[in-house]
C-alpha cells in the first residue's frame, strides 16, 4: 500500500519575519506537501475553489521559504488525496478567503488533520488566532467580515453535520460546475 511523508511547509510573509517569529507570531504563509505536490489555499474574487497545487516549496508570490515541519504519514494514495484535496476545494472558495478565519494556515491545518490526523503547529496561525480575539483593535478595512451562509449552504451544512437524521442523497445539491482551479498531478497508482 502506498505511503508518503506529509509535510507542513512554512513560508516568511515579511521580510522581518525572524522578528516576530521569535515572539511566537510570525507572519506565514503555508501549504501541505503529499506526493510530490504542494496545496496550498489562497483568496480571490470568484465563487469557485481557492486551492492550488505548487511545486513544493516554491510558493507563488514575495513569500520566502523558511522551514519544513513533518507531520506525519498518510496511508491515502495520490488520487486519494487529490480527490480530498478536490473536496475541501468546495469548503476553501477564493471569494471566502478571510485574513483571521479562513486563511492558507487553516486550510493547511484541515488538510493536514484529513491526511494524518494531526493538526498543524498552532504557532504557524497564531497571529491570526490571537487577532481574532482583538479583532476591534485591527483597521476596519484590514479585515472584511465574512459574509453569512447562502441559504443553499447553510442547509447542506446542516444536513452533512454528524446526527443529521434526514441525510440521504436525494437532497444533497449537486457539486459546482465550476472549474477546480487545482490541476490535477501527475498521479502515480
Amino acid at each position: 500500500m502506498p505511503s508518503s511523508a506529509v509535510y507542513l511547509n512554512v513560508y516568511d510573509l515579511i521580510e522581518h519575519n525572524d522578528w516576530t517569529y521569535w515572539c511566537g507570531v510570525g507572519i506565514f504563509h503555508s501549504g501541505v506537501e503529499v506526493y510530490g505536490v504542494e496545496y496550498a489555499y489562497g483568496g480571490h474574487e470568484y465563487d469557485a475553489p481557492g486551492v492550488f497545487a505548487t511545486n513544493p516549496r516554491q510558493a507563488p508570490g514575495t513569500v520566502t521559504f523558511r522551514e519544513p515541519v513533518l507531520v506525519g504519514e498518510t496511508d491515502m494514495t495520490p488520487r486519494e488525496v487529490y480527490a480530498m484535496v478536490q473536496e475541501l476545494g468546495q469548503i476553501f472558495r477564493g471569494n471566502a478567503y478571510h485574513l483571521l478565519q479562513q486563511n492558507c494556515n487553516t486550510f493547511s491545518d484541515e488538510l493536514c488533520y484529513r491526511l494524518t490526523g494531526q493538526r498543524a503547529p498552532p504557532w504557524v496561525n497564531r497571529l491570526a488566532n490571537f487577532a481574532v480575539s482583538l479583532h476591534c483593535l485591527l483597521p476596519q478595512g484590514w479585515v472584511p467580515p465574512l459574509r453569512p451562509p447562502t441559504a443553499a449552504q447553510a442547509e447542506e451544512q446542516r444536513l452533512l453535520a454528524p446526527g443529521s437524521a434526514d441525510l440521504d442523497s436525494s437532497t444533497l445539491s449537486p457539486p459546482s460546475q465550476q472549474p477546480f482551479l487545482v490541476s490535477a498531478p501527475q498521479l502515480v497508482a
